[in-house]
């Protein structure tokens, strides 16, 4: 016999604040991170015989904006923006973790030949 316990965490005022504000901290980290990958996605995004002068990309092309690259620069995300020293460390990356699953799931075509669904930037309602 397998016995569950549910808890329901009841935060005080000051509590709930934080975690609002942590909240909208990740999602604007998540919608930058995201930002990112589409970013290098429509300037790599050319046929190699041609270049469109509409998406060909002006300037150096970044390297592939993966986990690794994007979970190396959270120490200069913490210099430059203070905000983000108050979350841990782990939260941050399990964010940047869920966003490359989501990210490899939706570059990758189903049996079906169709994407997972457009990538939507997130909102405070998501």
């Amino acid at each position: 016999m397998i016995i569950t316990h549910c808890y329901k965490i009841k935060p005080t005022c000051e509590q709930s604040v934080k975690i609002d504000y942590w909240l909208e901290l990740l999602r604007r980290h998540w919608n930058y991170a995201l930002g990112q990958r589409l970013d290098w996605l429509n300037r790599t995004r050319c046929q190699v015989d041609r270049c469109s002068l509409i998406s060909c990309p002006i300037g150096e092309i970044s390297s592939r904006p993966d986990y690794y690259f994007q979970q190396s620069a959270l120490k200069q995300t913490k210099k430059l923006f203070p905000d983000y020293k108050e979350i841990y460390s782990e939260v941050q990356q399990i964010n940047l973790q869920r966003l490359d699953k989501a990210w490899k799931r939706w570059l990758i075509l189903d049996k079906t030949g169709k994407r997972g669904g457009d990538q939507d930037l997130r909102s405070l309602a998501n």
